[in-house]
């Protein structure tokens, strides 16, 4: 009869064991949201109101041309590594990626501070040191930590442009 008893208890025991090892395995598991189209979210300084401007793409020569001037002790120019295309020409490959996140402790408590849409919008602009960005996607992404807490994910995606200054746009 105790062994009975002790085979009885010694099952959910384990299990119980083994699904809080599994639980607390160290990495997560990476939930990403449904892509959505603006998400609702239109700032203002997408709006470009017929103003000339070019698309601002990151140009790999020029990152290169750098390198070999750091690694010479040559001085190394202060703008960025961007070159600028017209949007006629332009055909895509030069979107820029940023987000703006907030970790839930235990699936409950902020511990960073809140998302922001605008943060992320203004890194992926000021990496090029661009204007502002157009053709803007938005998206949510969750990150779950096992019983460690969640990551809530707000990424922006688009293309940053420069407007041209001193230039007209007339019809």
């Amino acid at each position: 009869m105790f062994a009975s008893f002790q085979s009885r208890m010694l099952f959910p025991i384990a299990l119980g064991l083994a699904a809080l090892s599994a639980s607390c395995f160290p990495g997560g598991i990476a939930v990403e949201g449904g892509f959505v189209d603006h998400a609702g979210w239109v700032p203002e300084a997408t709006l470009t109101n017929n103003a000339p401007y070019q698309i601002v793409c990151p140009d790999p020569d020029e990152v290169q041309r750098r390198q070999k001037l750091k690694e010479e002790g040559l001085p190394i120019p202060g703008e960025p590594p961007v070159r600028y295309v017209s949007p006629s020409q332009y055909d895509g490959g030069c979107e820029q990626t940023a987000s703006s996140s907030v970790y839930y402790l235990f699936h409950l408590f902020p511990a960073t501070p809140p998302m922001d849409a605008h943060y992320a919008l203004g890194l992926a602009v000021q990496k090029l040191e661009g204007d502002t960005m157009i053709n803007i996607k938005t998206w949510h992404e969750t990150h779950y930590y096992s019983i460690l807490g969640h990551v809530r994910v707000f990424k922006v995606k688009g293309n940053v442009i420069r407007f041209q200054k001193g230039k007209k746009n007339e019809k």
